[in-house]
């Protein structure tokens, strides 16, 4: 009676015909659902209401789909499993609920880039609004990770089996605080060398369990492979040592822009994880104008480590992005004045992630994700963009 949580994606990607059925809270439906292609906003039944009138709640539910209940963990969606199947359901629960749902990833390829000397995949973590990023050479198939989460294996380490890549540099654009950073653990599984802001803070050691771990800094480049290289840009303000990075092609062609938790294509990173939040606000103010926008043209294509995830529903295998220009006219306040940019941005401020600063000190620490019991540590959505 039970669904993973990896089958009930390939049955969305199929278009099969399923009915996902949340029971959980008002409260925690509103936090965090799944949201991904033509499922955006499944329907709502509370376990206590399913389980006091059932007759009623179940009315508007068919008879004619497959019912997927989905709960946090997948408790009382089996409950509700069982109470709809005695009423002749053909029902499953996702098993692990949200908790599971959290690992699926879905990976898409940037349109036209596979024509580039380099092709660029959009990896999403499905439920988190996580997205990292694979750039592979198309000659010597040597390849670059960008901000990569922790269940590697079915995300990032498929692309590059699926396309022959030899995974030789791991960046992270900064140092995370909504999810655990997989970029120490991917470094060390393929014996890449791993890139850091030399600004972050980060615990580098004499040892660093075997690692090859570069600090950067701006102007700096990493070089993929011959006329590929990722040129580093210092964008302060969601954190003070946040880097972006333009992808260099031989010939000049490449409009690509990684932008970490700097920009994204309908918000702004928030500023106040480090409690500091007019000082950030005013440094992510300069960031856009003495660099983003003042140094990249209206067609740069950029490409963050977010999306939001309560507002788009992630389409299989369509890429997320948008270009500079689309961006500036989307988002007004990238054109008020700096006091208003910064009263705008602070006023904004919403609810922390959940165990930020218990992942802030993961990360600075360098500790490897699979040495760490996430439970329920990165439960939620994204919660690093201010939307704006």
């Amino acid at each position: 009676m039970e669904i993973e949580a990896g089958e009930l994606k390939q049955k969305i990607d199929r278009d099969d015909e399923v009915y996902i059925l949340d029971v959980r809270t008002p409260q925690e439906y509103r936090a965090w659902k799944i949201s991904y292609n033509k499922y955006k906003d499944p329907p709502l039944i509370p376990i206590d209401q399913l389980l006091s009138s059932t007759q009623v709640a179940v009315k508007d539910i068919p008879k004619d789909k497959e019912i997927i209940t989905v709960c946090s963990h997948g408790n009382r969606s089996m409950m509700a499993a069982r109470v709809l199947s005695q009423f002749g359901y053909d029902v499953k629960s996702l098993k692990g609920g949200m908790a599971q749902w959290n690992n699926i990833y879905d990976i898409a390829m940037m349109p036209d880039s596979e024509n580039l000397s380099a092709t660029i995949w959009q990896v999403r973590r499905v439920s988190k609004g996580c997205m990292g990023y694979v750039v592979g050479s198309n000659n010597d198939k040597n390849a670059v990770v960008i901000d990569p989460t922790c269940a590697i294996e079915d995300s990032f380490m498929k692309v590059a089996k699926d396309n022959r890549l030899n995974i030789t540099k791991v960046i992270d654009t900064h140092m995370h605080a909504d999810h655990v950073s997989g970029a120490t653990k991917l470094a060390k599984l393929t014996g890449a060398d791993l890139y850091v802001s030399s600004l972050e803070g980060y615990e580098v050691g004499d040892d660093n369990n075997g690692l090859n771990i570069h600090q950067i800094k701006n102007n700096d480049n990493i070089a993929i492979s011959n006329g590929i290289e990722l040129h580093a840009i210092h964008v302060p303000g969601h954190t003070k040592g946040s880097m972006s990075f333009k992808l260099n092609l031989e010939g000049g062609n490449s409009s690509y822009l990684f932008t970490g938790d700097t920009l994204f294509i309908d918000g702004v990173g928030r500023p106040d994880l480090r409690d500091k939040a007019e000082e950030y606000a005013k440094n992510l103010y300069d960031s856009y104008h003495n660099r983003i926008l003042k140094d990249f043209p209206d067609d740069t294509i950029v490409l963050p480590t977010h999306f939001n995830s309560g507002v788009i529903a992630l389409e299989h295998g369509k890429p997320i992005y948008d270009t500079l220009g689309t961006i500036k006219k989307r988002l007004k306040l990238l054109s008020e004045s700096k006091d208003e940019f910064v009263k705008h941005l602070v006023g904004a401020i919403s609810a922390r992630p959940s165990n930020y600063k218990t992942i802030i000190e993961i990360n600075k620490n360098m500790i490897p994700c699979d040495q760490i019991e996430m439970g329920d540590l990165e439960a939620g959505p994204n919660s690093c963009a201010l939307k704006a």
